[in-house]
């Protein structure tokens, strides 16, 4: 045997022990009782230390444990008017502040009407506003007024913004309630779709996602040692359920406290100097571990703070947070997201600054004055941004702002692209809690907990008797190759559930389909290289030639059948939905696991015993 086939032999075996470590978290999941399952805490309880994070794992759909499934309308035209209305006001403003005079200004539909009286200069006020607003065309003009309409580009963006921010409001509001696994999507072009597994309850849930956004603007306390003292008072008092650990980070030894499941260190912020040290829970249930601790200190918060928490977004799950950050906030709110009229995502081309993005803020009359008062007064602190309790950023103030236009610079020691994310995200963020689209509900269905066993248990004999009789008739067809062409399914089977594990996938219905339909396509490739390998048994060739041969013939017969049906996947995947998509995850993810198992796997099997056992198999 040369070295290249114990190269790819320890490469299977490598892949193998993966699929398995990968499969633990589920495999646990699915012993708990039926009751337990949407509990976290249970699970994590059970896992071996060793294995993967317990969101790592299948979870089952809506139509195999029950739940509620909502498709919300969000009504992008409403918004779009509104956002004309609140150009209209933002125009006269701009133009008052640039020194032009009688000027008044209305909205009407999705457009501005700019009229300018005997005292204005009607020609200067057109060239001024345009020159700021390109997004803006003159739709029509008469005598001492014209009309603004929006361009048809920025028309399409803000109705994808206006989703968007439902979509970002929606998310954070389900993220607290404590539903595990929610999936919410954005269904064609305005449109969500919500399903809830294992909610029971769909007038509280449909109560929750109709109301509006809580946006508030807080002031950080940087002075306040709290979080130091509070670290330092459980390190000393080392309550029940908190356990004292250390870890190499960086090349030194590093302490942390473990409570839940989580790790929780004293930080400092290394962007800014002399600010107090904060806490970091790493972990998915670092939110809760931290106000646990926070009540196992006993140390007192002052009176008129309260901590604010913040998401670190996983790099790998989406809508999942793998820690928590700590900020002492003052509890009063300096201002709301009833004042911002407007918020954008810029690149700043001012010479030095390099395309750097940053966050563009337009405030109302009411809220400039506010804004200005506040910045003024806390020139070199931080203000927090709140949505719905969640601290999203933290910005130092640099200076007093006035005007009703305020600038965010983001910060950090981020990738050029993770900074622009974040001010697409922060913008989403300011608008959703400022003014979101109105959401009505326009479908709702709900599945009995009753309905969830009998699928599964179908569902399951499905599995089991399908693959069974695919397994039965290759062994009986092919003999000692069809025993191979059996290990190799069953290690494919193993790659496709461990795939979907590994990104926290869904099992549907539709799912267990595609699933057993991949298993039994994964055979047609085995077939095309058996029946090669037969012809060229038949002109005479010996078997290791007939093998080499049979391989190269069939391989890209094999790619080009499968390439087909992958093609047909992505575009499921991409125009389909809930269930259609369950379908399409599972045959994409099948047929690559298939392309692996038939070319490589069987390939490194047949080799092993003919050329290294020197065995005379029967085909």
């Amino acid at each position: 045997m040369d070295k290249t086939f114990y190269v790819k032999a320890c490469g299977v075996l490598a892949v193998t022990l993966f699929a398995v470590w990968l499969l633990v978290p589920t495999c646990h999941y699915f012993m708990l009782p039926p009751d337990e399952r949407n509990q976290p805490e249970k699970l994590e309880s059970v896992l071996p230390g060793w294995a993967p994070d317990a969101k790592t794992r299948l979870t089952l759909g809506l139509d195999l444990q029950g739940g509620i499934s909502l498709g919300l309308g969000v009504d992008v035209e409403s918004a779009l008017q509104s956002g004309a209305s609140r150009r209209a006001d933002e125009i006269k403003g701009y133009a008052e502040d640039k020194g032009l005079k009688d000027i008044t200004t209305s909205s009407d539909n999705l457009e501005v009407i700019v009229k300018v009286g005997a005292g204005g200069d009607f020609a200067k006020t057109k060239d001024v506003v345009l020159d700021f607003y390109r997004d803006m065309d003159v739709a029509s003009e008469g005598s001492g007024e014209f009309r603004l309409a929006f361009k048809e580009a920025s028309l399409d963006e803000r109705r994808r913004n206006a989703v968007d921010q439902a979509l970002k409001v929606i998310t954070n509001r389900i993220d607290k309630w404590g539903v595990t696994e929610p999936v919410i999507t954005k269904r064609g072009d305005n449109e969500i779709q919500v399903q809830l597994p294992g909610f029971k309850d769909p007038a509280r849930a449909k109560e929750l996602l109709g109301k509006t956004a809580q946006l508030e603007f807080k002031i950080v306390d940087d002075e306040n040692s709290y979080f130091a003292d509070l670290y330092q008072a459980v390190l000393a008092k080392q309550p029940e359920g908190v356990t004292v650990g250390s870890e190499l980070k960086d090349g030194r030894q590093v302490q942390y406290l473990k409570l839940r499941t989580s790790k929780i260190s004293l930080s400092a912020d290394q962007t800014r100097a002399g600010s107090s040290p904060y806490l970091l829970a790493m972990g998915e249930q670092g939110d809760a571990a931290l106000g646990e601790l926070v009540k196992k200190g006993g140390v007192a918060m002052p009176a008129d703070h309260e901590m604010g928490i913040e998401c670190i977004p996983s790099k790998y799950k989406k809508n999942s947070c793998e820690g928590y950050r700590t900020y002492l906030l003052h509890k009063k709110t300096e201002l709301t997201g009833d004042s911002i009229v407007d918020a954008r995502a810029l690149l700043d081309q001012s010479p030095g600054a390099g395309g750097r993005p940053y966050v563009s803020l337009n405030f109302d009359a009411n809220g400039a004055r506010d804004f200005e008062r506040i910045t003024g007064d806390n020139v070199g602190n931080r203000m927090a941004i709140v949505l719905d309790e969640t601290v999203n950023s933290a910005p130092v103030i640099q200076a007093r702002i006035g005007g009703g236009h305020a600038q965010i610079t983001l910060g950090g020691n981020k990738s050029y692209e993770d900074l622009i994310q974040e001010a697409n995200d922060l913008s989403l963020v300011l608008k959703a809690g400022a003014l979101p689209a109105p959401v009505t509900i326009g479908e709702e269905r709900t599945v009995g907990a009753s309905l969830g066993p009998e699928l599964i248990k179908r569902g399951s004999m499905a599995i089991i008797l399908g693959v069974f009789l695919v397994l039965v008739l290759v062994v009986f067809y092919y003999r000692v190759t069809g025993v191979i062409v059996d290990i190799a399914l069953l290690l494919n089977a193993l790659i496709m559930l461990a795939a979907m594990a590994a990104f926290n996938a869904t099992l549907t219905l539709p799912g267990i389909a595609g699933f057993v339909l991949t298993i039994g396509m994964a055979v047609d490739a085995n077939v095309l290289i058996n029946e090669r390998i037969r012809e060229e048994l038949k002109s005479g060739k010996t078997i290791r030639a007939a093998i080499e041969s049979g391989y190269d013939r069939a391989f890209w017969t094999i790619v080009d059948s499968n390439l087909t049906t992958l093609i047909a996947g992505f575009v499921l995947l991409n125009y389909g939905s809930g269930p259609v998509r369950g379908f399409a995850v599972m045959l994409i993810i099948g047929i690559a696991a298939s392309l692996f198992t038939a070319l490589v796997v069987t390939r490194l099997m047949m080799d092993w015993l003919v050329v290294g056992r020197k065995m005379t198999i029967s085909i």
